[in-house]
């Protein structure tokens, strides 16, 4: 462990230290993350003497460590579009320094606040897109309101710290009005001063608060000269930073202690502590980015074709492609799996990137695939068969994509890959790799897992139950994601809405109705098969329309709304016609089910 408590220094102190270049970030530490609720709090608990608990660091000296393993600037300015993506430093030739092993997102949080900017996104009721600038997503400062403290805080806020867009205020020294709560939570207006938290820094004696304060006729002996002389004295001259200093040169021990200490009270998950393994021990002579970096680049591109992964969904694949035990656990993330990982790394970004764009062109999206596990078996496949350099070519490959797409429908609406599925992918791989070159093992798959959980096998009956899925439960959205893969969910705001209006079947519109045509339109009213996927603007034009006056209307602009909307043909859509109507629509719905699967 770190060999003592080192004397402790002042907030001032480690903003310089950071300007300076003597702390860095090692590359084993993840990104920051902390909101800027979280930094308000922060400087709310400094000023009510609330500890900000120890940090830990590092004392790098040994030229090997500084050449062969890579180090991190602090974030500077935030912008939420862009991630928490640090600058490199060099530290070939360069100086000792120290880098932080626990305490990253604390210190972070004092630098963007005193020093620092973040920029997220300003919101805007019933705003749908937000375009990656200034406008959109403005540089906001960290202001203290000094002329009033904040009362009946249910969380005990005192202090009224808050992120502020700077040319909102014309002058911060300016007294202006906020809007609070009363104790019985009634609206009101009471003046305020924002004062730029990071100008505290420009201060250099409690002499030039008090010549600040009386410039701006704000009260010395009241709570605005308190809280501001505070502010000096807790930024500038009380030592709060306590710490400990690690000085052995060992990275093995000093990453094993950074896990030991991220596991326990920061919200770590395993996956962040395996990717600082790979960090850590991605040599910079293998490519000009680091694992981060590069694991960024893959999820920006899968982004670029509508689909959302993550860093987990990456090394999970790694582990599928490359190593024996597919788990995340330290041991199956040795120097020899990493080191094969990176020897294959452009194949295996390849091969993502590939069966991403191979699914786009099965009609898939980021809504209907929402098992992404179900497409690492896909990844595997052009892994060891090597088609992924031409899966994606017009003409080639055209039983295997059918196969595929096959397999993806009855992976997704029998839900393979709920819950965990390392198990799963175990065997799906070993069947894969037994397959060798031929085509997409899904005939196989159906063979392995006859009788099981896990069964690739949708009957009749399973159709049957996969079409009576209620509109309440959140499959209904999925299976209509299937159902309606032509969907522009890019651009069009899904709403899912019952074709014959709910609104309809109560026992007032009842009264024409026997006792079983009653029970009948109770049972399927409000499933998927009295359900549509329409736009946005279809919905609310169609509101509590009944269907057959709505459809009439639609058919003056579109003749294929029948056809789009999955209703059958030479069919009533009089609402006394219900049951016929669910009866033609069910065999439409399980003709296409079955196109898919079959």
């Amino acid at each position: 462990m770190a060999n003592e408590l080192e004397k402790a220094i002042t907030i001032k102190n480690a903003i310089d230290k950071i300007d300076s270049g003597d702390f860095l970030l090692p590359s084993i530490q993840r990104r920051f993350v902390w909101n800027p609720i979280q930094i308000e709090f922060l400087f709310d608990s400094i000023m009510q003497d609330y500890p900000i608990n120890t940090f830990m660091f590092w004392e790098v000296e040994e030229d090997s460590i500084k050449n062969q393993f890579r180090f991190y600037d602090f974030l500077k300015k935030y912008v939420e579009y862009q991630g928490g993506n640090n600058h490199e430093r060099k530290t070939k030739g360069y100086k000792n320094f120290k880098a932080v092993i626990d305490g990253q997102q604390r210190l972070n949080s004092l630098y963007i606040g005193l020093k620092g900017s973040y920029a997220y996104r300003h919101y805007v009721y019933n705003k749908k897109i937000y375009y990656e600038d200034e406008v959109n997503y403005p540089t906001r400062k960290l202001f203290l309101d000094i002329l009033s403290p904040i009362e009946n805080h249910e969380e005990k806020k005192v202090y009224d710290f808050l992120f502020l867009i700077q040319n909102e205020h014309k002058d911060e020294s300016i007294s202006r009005v906020k809007q609070i709560s009363d104790e019985n939570g009634n609206s009101k207006e009471i003046e305020c001063f924002w004062f730029e938290v990071g100008n505290i820094l420009e201060f250099k004696s409690e002499h030039n608060v008090i010549t600040y304060l009386t410039k701006e006729n704000l009260d010395i002996s009241g709570f605005p000269g308190e809280t501001l002389l505070k502010l000096y004295k807790l930024v500038n001259e009380k030592p709060i930073i306590n710490y400990f200093l690690e000085q052995e040169q060992d990275f093995d021990k000093i990453l094993y202690e950074f896990i030991r200490t991220n596991s326990g009270g920061t919200k770590l998950s395993f996956a962040d502590l395996l990717m600082s393994i790979i960090t850590a021990s991605w040599e910079i002579g293998q490519s000009s980015k680091g694992a981060r970096e590069e694991l960024d680049n893959v999820i920006r591109q899968i982004r670029e074709f509508g689909f959302t992964i993550d860093q987990d969904f990456i090394l999970k694949t790694c582990l599928v492609l490359v190593g024996t035990d597919i788990r995340f656990a330290l041991k199956n993330f040795d120097n020899d799996t990493i080191s094969k990982i990176k020897l294959d790394w452009s194949k295996i970004t390849l091969c993502i990137k590939e069966s991403f764009q191979l699914v786009k062109s099965l009609s898939f999206n980021n809504h209907s695939l929402r098992a992404k596990n179900s497409i690492i078996p896909i990844i595997y496949y052009l892994y060891i068969s090597d088609f992924y350099k031409d899966i994606n070519k017009e003409n080639k490959h055209s039983d295997n994509k059918k196969l595929i797409k096959q397999y993806l429908n009855i992976s997704l609406l029998n839900k393979l890959f709920g819950g965990s599925s390392d198990g799963f992918l175990i065997k799906l791989k070993k069947v894969i790799t037994d397959n060798g070159i031929s085509d997409f093992p899904l005939a196989n798959f159906k063979t392995t897992f006859k009788g099981t959980s896990k069964s690739f096998n949708i009957d009749d009956e399973k159709l049957d139950t996969i079409l009576r899925t209620s509109y309440d439960n959140l499959d209904s959205f999925y299976i209509l994601s299937i159902l309606f893969p032509k969907f522009n969910f890019e651009f069009k705001n899904p709403n899912v809405d019952h074709l014959h209006p709910k609104s309809q079947f109560n026992y007032e519109t009842y009264s024409l109705l026997n006792a079983d045509q009653i029970v009948f339109y109770n049972n399927h009213y409000n499933t998927v098969l009295n359900l549509g996927l329409l736009s946005e603007e279809q919905n609310k034009s169609k509101n509590k329309s009944p269907l057959k006056d709505w459809i009439d209307k639609q058919l003056v602009f579109s003749e294929t709304i029948k056809d789009h909307l999955l209703i059958p043909e030479n069919t009533s859509l009089d609402f006394n016609n219900f049951e016929e109507f669910i009866n033609n629509r069910e065999i439409k719905l399980k003709q296409i089910i079955k196109e898919n699967i079959v």
